[in-house]
């Protein structure tokens, strides 16, 4: 079938779905989109829409018999599983290699570019146009750039770092002391003919008598508000 590229997601995003095949056990059975869902962060949108890529490259094949079902070819479980334990050894590199490898265009186009010594963005030109894709769009193009840069080691074009975001800091929650656990306490006061809470704030360095004369006012002010209402009733 025609080769594609990959589309709107990046090389480590297409690993990804690769290791979620692996993982859902794709290199033994035909398996659904679903099933890949599950076991990655990457939509069931964009994963099926990168099947075609995967498909016609080679990294899965579909259920003639259950057309939506896939299942990984032996070289490319074997990539996913060394891209799973260490995503950036040599052997992992080498294993994509010797699997990008076995296509003669590609190949050609590689030693053309080392030759040539092309820029990165005359290989994002020429790529569509070799490879036979021409709907592809410049993310799918740069993250097949960047995998056969990864694969063969191509010197020169390799996509810029960027920089990572700094983790953001958790926000710790002190733990109360035991003090400052009491510092709210509830008080249910009996008074004649009222029934009533108080809600105090409580600092830890207040006495005891401190506290009666603070619930002493309270009562106070509790008869001289009561005697005032009960004023305006008999005028």
């Amino acid at each position: 079938m025609p080769k594609s590229f990959p589309r709107r997601l990046s090389f480590p995003k297409l690993c990804e779905i690769l290791v979620a095949y692996l993982n859902a056990g794709g290199d033994k059975e035909y398996v659904g989109v679903s099933e890949v869902v599950n076991k990655s962060d990457i939509t069931l949108h964009n994963i099926s829409r990168n099947n075609n890529f995967l498909r016609s490259w080679g990294f899965i094949d579909e259920n003639e018999k259950e057309p939506g079902k896939y299942r990984m070819s032996r070289e490319a479980a074997e990539f996913a599983y060394a891209y799973r334990i260490d995503p950036n050894g040599t052997p992992t590199r080498d294993l994509l290699m010797k699997f990008l490898s076995k296509d003669d265009v590609l190949t050609k186009f590689v030693e053309r570019t080392e030759r040539e010594n092309l820029t990165r963005n005359a290989i994002l030109v020429e790529l569509p146009r070799v490879i036979g894709d021409l709907r592809a769009d410049k993310v799918g193009v740069n993250a097949f750039l960047d995998m056969i840069s990864y694969a063969l080691q191509i010197k020169g074009i390799s996509a810029p770092m960027q920089p990572a975001r700094p983790a953001k800091e958790p926000v710790r929650m002190a733990k109360p002391s035991r003090e400052a656990s009491r510092s709210i306490t509830r008080f249910e006061v009996p008074h004649p003919g009222a029934s009533f809470s108080v809600n105090l704030t409580i600092s830890p360095d207040i006495s005891p008598e401190r506290l009666k004369e603070y619930i002493k006012a309270m009562l106070e002010a509790y008869d001289e508000h009561s005697q005032e209402k009960a004023s305006e009733k008999k005028e």
